[in-house]
């Protein structure tokens, strides 16, 4: 199997289809100086990446790990339970971080740009233990006149109530985790949410008033193939987001023992894989998404695709960003924080609580 050019596809795909690690820092985390690395210079890090940025403020990720059933394909830093008694203690530690990194910036008052919701499932939290986070963090914090806030959705447990809560806090976007609408990969794995689920959730975050839905596909997952994925991004695209990402599984089982809930005779590969992705790209492309990056496409209006036209689109910890902003705040388990002459990460472990 050839390209058009004559190099030799299935070459290539050999050559390249290894394990990496993930691309979203340079250099990557296992390359990263954690022996020399004091909590001291840390917060000098942050202290003066934020002296000289203040104008263009903060981003903010907070990181909410904790989910009620485990997705077998996850590969994020999550703690499964059904006790929702970790909910008030994980928040109260929450703002106790942000509080030691107030007084780091010395400031009364410190700017925040950006605030991104991550998990885990940020909507495990009930909406009003969201709000008294939220305005815990932003009691501390002026918001820029163009704050971009966003959170992570499940389909199957965002209520109306997470929706009007969250966007009284200011939160205009959502990224709605889809992965794949197919039975028989939803059962492999253990995620399930319908067209219904999803079609709901859209409705009621319009008519509330939010201005971006993000949807999350996977290629590459287990029992995954061509149809499953026409299908899956026929039905995403007629429910009309702003924009998409389209992400490549990894496959990490002695990283992510849930990943064995399947083998590898059940995961496309190699040149089947990249055939699900050439597939799916060409669907989105050809509905008039824009490709915006490695993994995300656009609408031509959306603020993420002008940024990319106009050379300013940024990317850290969270994604693709519409803006730069120096300095990276993360909170909560495993976040990642950047200084842009820096990087440094939480402890991946919470143990606060007992939730058994």
């Amino acid at each position: 199997m050839n390209s058009n050019n004559g190099i030799d596809l299935q070459s290539l795909v050999r050559k390249y289809n290894v394990a990496a690690p993930r691309y979203t820092s340079y250099p990557t985390v296992p390359f990263w100086n954690s022996d020399q690395f004091s909590e001291k210079e840390w917060s000098s890090r942050v202290y003066h990446t934020y002296q000289k940025s203040k104008k263009a403020g903060i981003s903010l990720y907070i990181h909410l790990p904790f989910c009620e059933s485990l997705c077998t394909y996850c590969g994020c830093n999550t703690r499964i339970t059904k006790n929702h008694k970790v909910e008030i203690p994980y928040i109260d530690s929450l703002l106790k971080e942000w509080g030691m990194y107030t007084a780091i910036l010395k400031e009364g008052a410190p700017l925040i740009s950006e605030i991104h919701l991550g998990g885990g499932t940020p909507t495990f939290f009930a909406p009003e233990n969201l709000a008294k986070l939220l305005a815990g963090i932003l009691s501390k914090a002026q918001v820029a006149d163009d704050a971009s806030f966003s959170f992570e959705a499940h389909p199957g447990n965002t209520t109306y109530e997470h929706l009007a809560d969250l966007y009284q806090l200011g939160f205009r976007r959502l990224s709605l985790g889809i992965q794949d609408f197919d039975p028989l990969v939803q059962f492999t794995i253990n995620r399930k949410q319908d067209v219904e689920d999803v079609r709901r959730v859209m409705l009621e975050a319009r008519a509330i008033g939010y201005t971006s839905i993000n949807f999350d596909l996977i290629y590459g997952l287990p029992k995954q193939s061509l149809r499953t994925i026409t299908e899956t991004i026929k039905e995403s695209l007629l429910l009309d987001p702003d924009r998409i990402s389209f992400y490549s599984y990894a496959h990490v089982p002695w990283l992510k023992p849930g990943q064995r809930h399947y083998t590898e005779l059940d995961l496309p590969q190699g040149e089947e894989k990249l055939a699900l992705y050439t597939l799916g790209k060409q669907f989105i492309q050809d509905a008039g998404y824009r490709d915006v990056g490695m993994d995300h496409f656009a609408k031509p209006g959306d603020e993420l695709f002008i940024a990319f036209q106009q050379q300013r689109l940024h990317r850290n910890f969270m994604g693709y960003a519409d803006r730069y902003r120096p300095l990276l705040i993360g909170l909560g388990v495993s976040s990642i924080s950047d200084s842009w002459d820096a990087f440094a990460q939480n402890v991946k472990v919470w143990r606060n609580i007992k939730d058994d």
